[in-house]
Order: C-alpha cells, then structure tokens, then sequence
C-alpha cells in the first residue's frame, strides 16, 4: 500500500469529536442573581424598584436643581442589597483637610470589590452665598464627612447602574453640597392619625421593617456570630433592647460592624488553624 492511500484510509476511520460549548456561568450579586444578560437586568430592574420605595418612603435625597440625589444612607442600602458593606482602610488630615479611603468588601468573603477616597474642609468649597461649607467646623464633623462621602463615592463606582435604574442621580448628595445648598420643599406637614392597631406612631417612623430585621438577623447567622452578643452591644451602644427598635441609620451602622467582627473572627480562625498544623509539625 502506498503512503497516499494510507493516509486516505486513516482519515477515513478517523474519529469526528465534537465539544459541546459549556453553559454560561451564572452571575451572583448579593441578592442578585442571573445566568444572562436579560436575567441579570431583569433582577436588577426589580431591586431597584424595590431599592425606590424605600428611598422615597424614608426619604433619603436632597432635591438639587430639580433632580434627585441620593443620600449615602440609600447607598449603603443598596450595597447590603449586592451583600457588601463598606469598610474604612484610612483617614488622614493635612492643614485641616480631611482625606478618608473606604472599600466594599463581599460579607461573604471578605472580598474588596470596590475602593474610593475623598477629602473634606477645604477652604474653597463654599455654599451658594460664597461662604465655607466645611473648613470652619469642628474636626470630627470634617472627618466623619470624609468618610461618608468615601462611603458614597465607593458605592457609586459599583452600582451607580442599578441606582440610575432606580431613577436617581448616580452621584451621591454629600459630593454636591459644593454645587449648591439643598433646598428642602415646604411641604405641608402631615396630619397623622391616633395611633391604634395598624399604625405605628411617629416617634417609629424611622424604625427598619420586619423584612430588614429578617435580613438582619440572617446576615448576623451567615458571619457566624453570636446574636445575644451583638443584642448586647447595640444595647450598650444605642440603649436598644430589640432589633426591631433599630433605626436605619443605626441598622447601616451595624452591618458595618458585623462585617468587620466577621473579618476579624475569619482572621483569627485562620491563625488558629496555621498555629495547630505548625504544632503538628513540631
């Protein structure tokens, strides 16, 4: 047999292998979850539906030049939603000027997914009549500004997408108040009905509901922490005897805090672990 028909027979008997192409990956984040893109941007149209009703209802944006911006309060809300909260790396001060860096990190794993910094009390940041807004304040309220607007800024560069779908300016409030003074609306003020079975009184307003509770509860299992040990903290931090007497702004805060005692107790687990397998060693 010549080499040509050779070849021509093993071509012949050749095995056909055919790869069949692997399914998408599915995208997970937070809550938020999709194997395409339609999935993906239908799940987020619905969290920011949802994301909306609690901004309007708590009322968290500063109206300026007739748009709505977002205080960093429903920020931190929709990055509990995407199940990050955010986490100070540094705050540093020059001539008065104060500069802070926050991250993002994944509650899950402790994963940064985002990073901002931004700076407050600088003397040319002045309000709409030509006087400073920040430089003449004490230092802790410069200080804390910094790190809000970090908290905002950070928040913004991962999600602004979904906030824009939600209706918003994708910058936060406390970046404009160099732009110009937020000016509140005279709105009338609300006639509210005798407390009874159905209705909660005004003092409660901005008390967080059951389902932020539940999410509260869940999130303080999932890090592995012991729920009387942080009832007993909020209580000896904010006098609360329950969690459902918490405040938004107190809930945001809180989170905070269980991340940051989740990294600490991965943390010490992991040196834990590298201690006992050097005694194996040994």
């Amino acid at each position: 047999m010549t080499a040509a028909k050779k070849q021509v027979n093993d071509n012949t008997n050749a095995l056909t292998v055919t790869t069949a192409a692997a399914p998408p990956a599915p995208v997970s984040l937070g809550i938020l979850q999709g194997t395409s893109p339609a999935a993906l941007m239908s799940g987020a149209s619905e969290m920011a539906g949802e994301l909306a009703k609690m901004i309007e209802a708590q009322r968290l944006w500063d109206p300026i030049n007739g748009k709505k911006y977002v205080k960093v309060e429903g920020w931190t809300t929709l990055g509990v939603m995407m199940g990050v909260v955010a986490r100070e790396v540094a705050t540093t001060e020059n001539d008065g000027i104060y500069t802070a860096v926050v991250e993002l990190v994944r509650m899950l794993d402790g994963a940064c997914i985002s990073r901002a910094s931004a700076e407050c009390g600088a003397p040319d940041e002045l309000d709409r009549y030509g006087k400073p807004v920040w430089s003449n304040r004490p230092r802790y309220a410069r200080r804390s500004m910094a790190q809000t607007r970090a908290t905002g800024k950070a928040c913004r560069l991962a999600f602004s997408w979904v906030m824009s779908l939600a209706g918003y300016e994708v910058t936060p409030a406390e970046e404009m108040t160099h732009v110009h003074d937020p000016v509140v609306p005279n709105y009338p003020q609300q006639i509210r009905p005798p407390v009874n079975d159905n209705t909660r009184p005004s003092v409660a307003d901005s008390r967080i509901n059951p389902s932020q509770r539940i999410m509260l509860e869940t999130r303080i299992t999932e890090s592995g922490l012991n729920r009387e040990r942080v009832k007993a903290w909020i209580e000896r931090s904010w006098k609360v005897d329950s969690f459902i007497c918490l405040s938004n702004d107190q809930l945001n805060k809180l989170l905070i805090k269980i991340g940051q005692w989740s990294a600490a107790e991965k943390s010490l687990a992991e040196a834990k672990a590298v201690q006992e397998v050097g005694n194996e060693t040994v």
